[in-house]
């Protein structure tokens, strides 16, 4: 039977059913699914369809599958990034990793080498930093893992008559990172801006962050500005959507 104008797809519909059933913790602590051919008796669909189902939990982050084992709930946990901590001086400022607020007791790893290069400022960035287009910047770019898996790929980009002479023109930026470099030489961030969105993967990020075609990423853009408004960061991060819980806290 085909479906009716505004009726939803079978396989959202499935989809559904098995997130409530997953949130209900009716797969038990060996949190195993049926298999799939058991799926489709129990759904009364095909296995296409199923494997769409299954296909829309993989993407959401709450089932995986495991090869010539089928499929489980996924045992990944969210990584918290409450932005206000992270962005703290009391986290970078006094040389811990601002990841430290995120991943708690979690193995975190930058996936090869971050590589550092100066450039010519893209016009985006150029406009960002307020610099005259072609300025010159050094561009920092660095993927991300979290217990083995890939999760953020970040590219920051600070201008040459900051960063110069400093660490942030190296591969390892120190403890603290670049924010801390920044401060060392008079210019470092009081105030941070973040401009977020979230859009489907493009088909370089999800060979980049090794996702499923279609799936969604938060797209993160942030501006670190010194204490005269001068933009002395700018930072584009590429999320995978799955692995984060995004968390704002504010004083009243």
């Amino acid at each position: 039977m085909s479906r009716k104008p505004g009726e939803p797809h079978k396989y959202r519909e499935i989809a559904d059913d098995l997130r409530r059933r997953i949130h209900a913790e009716e797969f038990g602590e060996k949190r195993k699914l049926p298999a799939e051919r058991k799926l489709t008796e129990e759904y009364g669909a095909s296995q296409m369809t199923i494997r769409q189902a299954l296909g829309v939990l993989r993407d959401e982050g709450i089932v995986e599958s495991r090869v010539g084992s089928g499929w489980f709930v996924a045992e990944w946990r969210p990584i918290v990034r409450n932005a206000l901590k992270r962005l703290s001086t009391t986290q970078w400022g006094e040389g811990r990793s601002m990841w430290d607020v995120d991943i708690d007791d979690r193995r975190m790893e930058v996936v090869g080498r971050t590589e550092v290069e100066l450039v010519n400022a893209p016009d985006d960035v150029a406009r960002a930093l307020d610099m005259d287009p072609n300025a010159r910047v050094w561009k920092r770019d660095r993927r991300y893992a979290v217990d083995g898996e890939i999760v953020m790929r970040a590219t920051s980009f600070i201008p040459d008559d900051l960063a110069h002479n400093t660490r942030i023109t190296e591969s390892d930026s120190g403890p603290g990172g670049t924010y801390a470099r920044l401060r060392e030489v008079g210019h470092g961030p009081v105030e941070f801006r973040e401009q977020l969105r979230c859009r489907l993967a493009s088909p370089a990020e999800v060979d980049d962050l090794r996702l499923a075609a279609g799936a969604p990423v938060i797209e993160q853009h942030r501006s670190a500005m010194r204490a005269d408004g001068r933009v002395v960061e700018v930072n584009r991060m590429v999320l995978d959507a799955s692995r984060f819980l995004l968390v704002y806290d504010f004083p009243a």
